[in-house]
């Protein structure tokens, strides 16, 4: 019915994300430079343009939009939600969630594939502590094992 993985909370750390800067570059060189290998991550801010998708389980395939901000406005991000953990062959697997309003009546969420930043991103990041080799067979799909 479901997995886990007992994690126990280590470091928080607010982070406050520049413009013109792609959020999972800049997160995964936080925790390297904090030698952090599994986070949890929420925020608020902002971007320029960004590239979200929904994933499709029968066709093993997401399927990507890019939204851009009006002239002279920005995306909202509402929220920014995820994790990331540094994968057994030393890469990060950052996963990130977004809800943006282009307008106030028009909001649009998934899987945050890319993005720029405009004019800042704020986020609390969460270290996880916990046997890391325990949470990478949660996280193995991941990096594409089964």
């Amino acid at each position: 019915m479901y997995e886990m993985f007992p994690a126990q909370l280590g470091r928080v750390f607010f982070v406050k994300i520049k413009e013109g800067t792609s959020p999972h570059q800049a997160i995964e060189s936080f925790l390297a430079d904090n030698g952090i290998s599994f986070a949890y991550i929420a925020g608020i801010g902002a971007f320029h343009w960004a590239r979200i998708a929904v994933f499709s389980p029968e066709e093993n395939k997401y399927y990507p939009v890019d939204v851009e901000a009006e002239p002279g406005r920005v995306l909202e991000a509402l929220s920014v939600k995820g994790n990331s953990i540094l994968g057994p062959d030393g890469v990060y697997y950052t996963h990130l969630h977004v809800t943006l309003a282009k307008k106030p009546d028009q909001v649009v969420g998934g899987h945050l594939i890319d993005g720029r930043v405009r004019p800042f991103l704020e986020l609390a990041i969460f270290e996880l502590g916990g046997n890391i080799d325990d949470a990478r067979r949660l996280f193995k799909h991941r990096w594409g094992e089964q």
